[in-house]
């Protein structure tokens, strides 16, 4: 397990009690915590505030997704290691779209 794995995992919701099982990116594992971006396929019918703050996989098929999905980074999450790794990895970012996620986020975090 690295980061930008991607994994099959429960991620809660922001607004409300409940979770969902989503793909998520993985950033760091620390003390059996692991700190994820979750990774959506919604776009379309999202504001354009929310739509600014998803990165849009390039490569998708490469990095085991089955759709066009997206790297919502408007929080990270942190969830208990074993509710994440008791799976197998779908896959992990491509060079390509690490570089542009990470130029992605610096560009969000400065406006």
């Amino acid at each position: 397990m690295q980061p930008m794995d991607i994994y099959i995992a429960d991620v809660p919701f922001d607004e409300e009690n409940g979770s969902k099982v989503r793909p998520a990116l993985v950033l760091r594992v620390r003390d059996g915590w692991v700190n994820v971006f979750k990774v959506t396929s919604q776009y379309q019918n999202k504001s354009t505030k929310i739509k600014r703050l998803y990165y849009p996989i390039c490569e998708w098929k490469q990095a085991g997704l089955k759709k066009q999905s997206y790297v919502d980074t408007h929080r990270t999450y942190s969830l208990p290691e074993k509710f994440i790794f008791s799976r197998r990895p779908i896959g992990k970012l491509t060079e390509l779209d690490r570089i542009k996620l990470f130029e992605f986020i610096q560009r969000v975090r400065k406006k």
